[in-house]
């Protein structure tokens, strides 16, 4: 069923007969980009498509400024639609004109999820625009919605949650598939050229210095001496790719390339089968809310080697990974080589790993906390 169907044409019409409440599903990026879109593409695949009439309003790239012509559609498009709900994904500037668009065409219920903020950046080539962000745009797009979740615990805990407590609907952690079945493990280390006893390490994350490769590339250096090869695939593209390629390889000529093989692998559609491949998952942020990377990771049965910082902590505690210091190269090395040593206790944390998403983390537990909100969200007239 088409959804733009069940509502009016014109601005004045009244609407048809709804048989589903209409929910917009705003997103930006591309692809396997981030975790919000990530969120949204599983939304719309999933079967609430059965309780819900799904309605896509999507940006491609993340824009600089106000982007008054994509502002001008969305508003066009939300005042056609009259949806029951418009929910917006994330803070920062997407964020932003989301809920700008929804408050101009004056929707009646706006949920925003925080998955980020742009506060979190250590980075920052453009001051001005984070101090417009972080003092202008993110708190209006939190002030403006009339509902807010977070992802994880953490940022529920945040201060830049506290003045929506009274519109807090809670935490709606993000959700990922378990396989029922091992991975093609073999096919997937034969098409890479890896040997037999080659222990793999892989990264999946953003090519920025903010997903602590530099920390990484430090650690691996410090790591014990050992009999066989190591390997660390990295899947994932970005802006300091050209930094931390250099600093990787650096660190794998500091070992010996005999000793630790490095392979940037870019943007892959195929992260699920290089996971299947894989030994450990390695996963050194320097800030967090809650990674679909590394729950998907574990739902492989990956043991995990993570900071400690944000959604890590909740999900990794309990002994469900190793939790290490943020931008401690020695921690981190500390933490991998045990595992690295021992297929046993690779083993024995991948199943410990896997349980936690499972009771936790699954498609189907965000589908129904997801829902669930929603229901409590429309249950409150227009």
């Amino acid at each position: 069923m088409d959804p733009i169907l069940a509502v009016a044409d014109e601005d004045h019409a009244p609407p048809r007969l709804r048989t589903r409440p209409v929910v917009v599903q705003h997103s930006a990026g591309r692809a396997g980009a981030n975790g919000p879109l990530t969120a949204v593409e599983r939304v719309l695949a999933s079967r609430l498509g059965d309780e819900y009439d799904f309605v896509r309003m999507h940006q491609d790239q993340g824009n600089g400024g106000l982007d008054v012509s994509l502002l001008r559609e969305w508003v066009a498009l939300l005042r056609r639609l009259r949806p029951d709900l418009v929910h917006v994904r994330g803070l920062q500037n997407e964020g932003f004109l989301g809920v700008l668009a929804a408050r101009l065409a004056r929707c009646p219920r706006i949920l925003v999820t925080v998955h980020g903020t742009v506060r979190d950046l250590r980075q920052s080539g453009r001051p001005l625009r984070r101090r417009l962000l972080v003092h202008g745009a993110e708190p209006f797009t939190l002030r403006a919605a009339t509902h807010v979740a977070t992802v994880c615990e953490y940022a529920a805990g945040r201060d830049l949650i506290r003045g929506c407590r009274n519109r807090f609907v809670g935490v709606i952690p993000n959700g990922v598939p378990v396989p029922e079945t091992p991975g093609p493990r073999d096919r997937v280390r034969t098409e890479l050229g890896l040997r037999p006893d080659d222990v793999v390490m892989i990264a999946v994350a953003r090519l920025t210095w903010e997903k602590g490769y530099g920390v990484l590339a430090d650690a691996l250096r410090r790591l014990p001496a050992a009999a066989g090869r190591r390997v660390l695939l990295v899947a994932g593209d970005g802006l300091d790719r050209p930094g931390i390629a250099e600093a990787l390889d650096a660190a794998a000529g500091a070992v010996g390339r005999d000793a630790l093989d490095v392979r940037l692998l870019g943007s892959r559609a195929d992260v699920p089968d290089l996971l299947a491949g894989a030994d450990l998952f390695v996963f050194p942020t320097l800030h967090e809310n809650l990674s679909n990377a590394l729950l998907e990771a574990m739902a492989h049965g990956l043991p995990t080697v993570a900071s400690a910082v944000g959604g890590n902590v909740e999900v990794l505690r309990d002994g469900a990974g190793v939790l290490v210091p943020a931008g401690d190269p020695q921690a981190l090395a500390d933490g991998l080589a045990p595992l690295l040593a021992s297929p046993a206790a690779r083993i024995h944390l991948g199943v410990q790993a896997r349980s936690r998403v499972r009771e936790r983390y699954s498609l189907d537990h965000m589908l129904d906390t997801l829902d669930g909100v929603y229901r409590r969200i429309l249950a409150v007239a227009r």
